[in-house]
């Protein structure tokens, strides 16, 4: 069994880059089991034979292959595309390739919002699960598909589906606007492009975690060479914060909009000082309106004191208010999002100085944590695994500590340690089901997909 196991993840790894988790390896063992007694041969037998490029072996990979997605997920990216992007493109082309589309929420939410802005989109949809693309070519979907985040665009949609209490199906006229086709961001060179023009925005979201750097460092690459010069590369805001120069070419330039962070392509120097010019006028003016609002609230703050001062009865109330507010003002998603946003602009003194506002007993554990997700982020991986531990031994249901220690414990090369912290944090995502706490960590993902995630880390993927 283990030899089995060994030599078809090695061939889906040469292949994809994929590790397979161990969820799958049951009835990835079974699948080929099955096909083995229909051919007449033994399981190693039959694994021995399977070449890619063949239905047997495509059938094997789209068993493996995860598919997490919904309508508009990172529904910022969506806004900076509908403030900024395309009102430059009304009334003409773009072109859009989303390289890793899974089933095909991603390039439909694309093609819904240029529709509904007089863009003329041309887009592209790839994937390497041949499955996932023919849901995408269906044009048919469960309610699943639309959450929470993405919900203020799914009005967009309407004027193209059907839907249900529990499914939402598009015309076939709107489905057959996206042209689909198979792509190995691994293996197949760019000749293997149905398309022979440079892209104006390229989508590769979500794929990188399962990849080691020079995979991703080779992918990026390639991929790039078909994205026009001042084109845009967007990542998952979840994964941009840990990518360097050992990941992106040195023609792909970061910068931001808000809290959206992406890459332009560019070979000029002097474009790359514009757009860095731009990014820091737009965080000043930023900043300004925090200011502004900041005074706003000290001012009010002052009205209500001289107010209380002259009412006894108003001043005991002001104290319990104090109180009550007090006991509800730790915000951990928002100061979550204020280290990210800082940690993808590079800042790792600021998000520093965001952790160490964090005080109190209740809020300790956070403060561990968010120190130990900077400290992982800035590359100070001993340093950060010692906080990981800490905010574990302090809430030991903290189960993002968990997931955290048990990646730093990998880079690390502790890997019995992390098997440890995988296997804890995803069964405290079991045990807890719907009502799972510390949610601010999940970013756009559910809490079944970090518990996979947990697996496929534990087989030793994205090393």
């Amino acid at each position: 069994m283990n030899e089995l196991v060994e030599l078809i993840n090695s061939k889906i790894l040469a292949y994809s880059g994929i590790y397979v988790a161990k969820s799958q390896v049951q009835s990835l063992v079974a699948h080929l089991e099955k096909k083995a007694a229909l051919c007449g041969e033994s399981p190693m037998e039959y694994c021995r034979s399977l070449m890619p490029h063949t239905p047997d072996f495509d059938e094997v990979i789209n068993l493996v292959t995860v598919n997490e997605t919904y309508f508009f997920r990172e529904e910022k990216q969506f806004d900076y595309l509908k403030k900024e992007v395309f009102p430059k493109y009304m009334g003409k082309n773009l072109t859009i390739w989303t390289c890793c589309c899974s089933t095909g929420e991603e390039p439909i939410s694309l093609l819904a919002l240029a529709l509904s802005m007089n863009v003329n989109l041309t887009i592209y949809a790839s994937d390497i699960d041949d499955s996932a693309i023919a849901i995408l070519k269906k044009g048919h979907y469960s309610s699943f598909s639309l959450r929470a985040d993405g919900k203020k665009y799914h009005h967009l949609l309407q004027p193209y589906s059907i839907k249900t209490e529990n499914e939402i199906t598009f015309r076939r006229d709107f489905i057959n606007r996206i042209h689909t086709f198979k792509y190995n961001l691994v293996e197949d060179g760019l000749d293997k492009l149905p398309f022979f023009e440079n892209v104006d925005i390229l989508f590769m979201r979500n794929v990188f975690i399962y990849f080691d750097k020079p995979t991703r460092n080779a992918v990026t690459k390639k991929v790039t060479e078909r994205l026009r010069s001042d084109g845009l590369l967007f990542f998952s805001m979840n994964e941009i914060g840990s990518m360097d120069d050992s990941v992106i070419p040195k023609d792909l330039f970061k910068t931001n909009w808000e809290t959206v962070y992406f890459f332009v392509k560019t070979n000029s120097a002097q474009a790359c000082i514009q757009i860095a010019a731009e990014a820091n006028r737009r965080l000043k003016e930023k900043e300004h309106e925090r200011k502004k609002e900041k005074l706003r609230k000290e001012v009010q703050k002052v009205k209500i004191q001289k107010f209380a001062d002259y009412n006894d009865s108003l001043r005991e109330a002001k104290a319990t208010l104090d109180a009550t507010v007090k006991a509800n003002s730790f915000d951990a998603k928002k100061i979550y999002e204020d280290i990210c946003m800082e940690i993808n602009r590079g800042d790792f003194e600021r998000a520093r100085e965001i952790v160490k506002a964090i005080n109190g007993t209740d809020t300790k554990k956070y403060s561990y944590f968010m120190q130990g997700y900077v400290e992982y982020h800035a590359d100070n991986r001993a340093q950060a695994e010692t906080l990981f531990a800490s905010a574990e031994s302090i809430s030991p249901d903290f189960w993002p500590a968990f997931f955290y220690h048990g990646i730093v414990l990998r880079d690390l090369g502790r890997t019995q340690n992390a098997l440890g912290c995988f296997s804890k944090c995803k069964a405290l995502i079991s045990d807890f089901g719907n009502e799972l706490p510390y949610d601010f960590a999940l970013d756009s993902f559910s809490p079944s997909y970090i518990s996979s995630l947990c697996e496929t880390f534990s087989m030793g993927g994205g090393q």
